[in-house]
């Protein structure tokens, strides 16, 4: 079964490395493992990837600096976090920079399961409605941002979110994040179940916009 969702996994343990590639393209997942997370980010900027599972405790850089170049950079991508030294200080540290998950090795397989599970979920990778979703959402964030007339560029400086990020949204290009879409209904003062309903009253919804002031 070929789930079309794109896993990127940093460990620089090449034992477990190539035991989680294999876990994954087994389970469907498309898979490429890197053992140098230092090639992490210009392994992201030459291909896309729908999640990165990322080892913490890594030789040059540690996982949580590199989580937050990652986010810095790709602040829309799922990253699951795997460590064999788990705390609650790197728990939290980890959560604040907006990892999805925290599992500790060694972990039951069915835990990386249902962590990836969720985060389809949470991500809009699940089934094919997920192009669909995706389109859905970009047309519905164009025509409230035409609407209220915003451009890209200042719905980016309101929400910190890159004016490429948005462009590609609006598109259909990628899928937007929960926490992504919580930034852009709030900053567009419209309730976040506007981009998720599968059908909305664009009428009542224009009247509701013209009522507010942001």
């Amino acid at each position: 079964m070929d789930r079309g969702i794109k896993i990127l996994v940093v460990d620089d343990d090449k034992d477990y490395n190539l035991y989680l590639t294999k876990f994954l393209s087994d389970e469907g997942y498309i898979t490429k493992g890197i053992t140098k997370p230092m090639d992490t980010l210009s392994a992201l900027e030459q291909e896309r990837f729908h999640i990165v599972i990322l080892d913490l405790k890594m030789p040059q850089i540690s996982g949580t600096e590199l989580l937050k170049e990652i986010k810095a950079k790709h602040s829309n991508i799922c990253v699951i976090i795997l460590t064999g030294y788990p705390s609650f200080k790197t728990a939290v540290e980890t959560t604040k920079l907006d990892a999805f998950d925290y599992l500790k090795k060694p972990f039951d397989l069915n835990d990386l399961r249902k962590a990836l599970n969720t985060a389809q979920k949470t991500y809009c990778l699940i089934g094919s409605s997920k192009d669909k979703l995706k389109s859905s959402v970009g047309k519905k964030l164009k025509s409230i941002r035409k609407s209220k007339k915003i451009t890209q560029k200042q719905l980016a400086d309101r929400t910190g979110l890159s004016p490429s990020l948005l462009s590609q949204i609006e598109n259909g290009q990628i899928a937007a994040s929960l926490m992504t879409l919580d930034k852009l209904s709030s900053s567009l003062n419209i309730k976040i179940s506007y981009f998720l309903d599968e059908e909305v009253d664009d009428t009542v919804i224009q009247n509701n916009q013209d009522s507010k002031v942001l």
